[in-house]
């Protein structure tokens, strides 16, 4: 079932035949495209006032186009340059504006076409790394899942290539809706009980009740308990309206799951968000768990932030560390959970002690 048409299709980049659209800024610009296609013996038609240049093109050619006429612009003039691609020969109509891009847009966007295949073809991942109460360094509190992309001949692709590409090519709503419903599904498949925490980008769902549907139907279909999940946001310090996020954690808690922060503490910006989020759960900001124990002004932050959260009945989550004295120092502050390459790696199953 398709509950957000944007989150729930892969969208192709380009016909197989079509004509490109371009409108540039100014006419030095014009003279630079037009050069360039001239270069390689591509016709541009022009209208009367040479304001609108079209260019037909066969898909296989098109990454080569879009580079040569490319190729002497600036990074303004890419960003400048209005853009539109229409199947076969059609001309832009009215309804066709809401699609206009740059051409830095569409060239970005062919340059990361991998990620739309990647999507199409499912080739998303999972590593889990654990997540421990303070007072049981043995058995994992909870694993958060992380996504991680595989290629055509079977490498990783770490998530920020992900999301970069995603960002580019406008396709973060569909990876970002792609990963939560991997992550849910690798971690049942890896046998992976209790807490779950999942990542989301809240700038990738636009109406909670709607974007957020499928990755409920996931959890269902996986026989998940809501109250094991919680749905991490990251990026916290970046988030633009608050007014939308506490929606999207409304609609979280509302269907029975928890919900906590990342980030908190990397910006006076994250404190702000605690009264009107009300999270379950606040992750401290890795920058300021490294060498706590030796920085008197982390020191100062840190253990007012958990005497903070405490007082607001929320939850503590130290993460990044790294070293034996960190722990120490947060364990001495009553942090709640820890997390960190000190304690577990990520990893493709769930985290077991092994024996000295």
């Amino acid at each position: 079932m398709t509950y957000c048409e944007k989150c729930d299709s892969v969208p192709e980049i380009a016909p197989e035949n079509g004509t490109l659209y371009l409108w540039p800024p100014v006419a030095h610009t014009t003279g630079k495209i037009l050069k360039g296609a001239k270069s390689i013996g591509v016709d541009v038609e022009k209208s009367p006032s040479a304001t609108t240049l079209s260019i037909q093109y066969n898909r296989p050619g098109l990454s080569a186009l879009i580079d040569v006429i490319s190729r002497d612009l600036l990074p303004e003039e890419l960003s400048d340059t209005k853009a539109l691609i229409m199947p076969g020969t059609d001309r832009p109509e009215i309804d066709d504006i809401a699609d206009i891009t740059s051409l830095g847009a569409i060239r970005a966007a062919i340059g990361a076409e991998w990620l739309g295949d990647l999507l199409r073809d499912n080739r998303l991942n999972s590593v889990f790394q654990p997540i421990f109460s303070v007072g049981d360094l043995k058995k994992p509190y909870a694993h958060e899942c992380l996504v991680r992309g595989e290629s055509v001949s079977g490498d990783v692709i770490n998530p920020g290539q992900l999301f970069d590409a995603a960002q580019s090519a406008t396709l973060l709503f569909q990876l970002d809706r792609a990963a939560r419903a991997a992550n849910v599904r690798n971690a049942h498949k890896a046998g992976i009980t209790g807490n779950l925490f999942i990542n989301f980008t809240p700038s990738s769902i636009y109406d909670p009740d709607s974007c957020l549907r499928s990755t409920i139907e996931v959890v269902e279909q996986c026989n998940l308990d809501r109250s094991n999940v919680v749905f991490e946001v990251i990026e916290t310090e970046k988030v633009r309206s608050t007014a939308h996020l506490s929606a999207i954690l409304e609609s979280y808690r509302a269907s029975g799951f928890r919900v906590a922060l990342d980030d908190v503490g990397s910006g006076y910006s994250t404190l702000n968000l605690l009264p009107e989020l009300r999270p379950d759960i606040i992750k401290i900001d890795r920058e300021l768990v490294d060498h706590v124990d030796r920085d008197h002004f982390k020191q100062a932050i840190v253990s007012k932030l958990i005497a903070l959260a405490k007082q607001l009945d929320i939850e503590v989550v130290a993460e990044g560390i790294e070293r034996t004295e960190e722990l120490d120092f947060l364990r001495s502050h009553d942090v709640d959970y820890v997390q960190g390459f000190l304690l577990g790696r990520p990893g493709p199953s769930p985290f077991t002690v092994t024996a000295d």
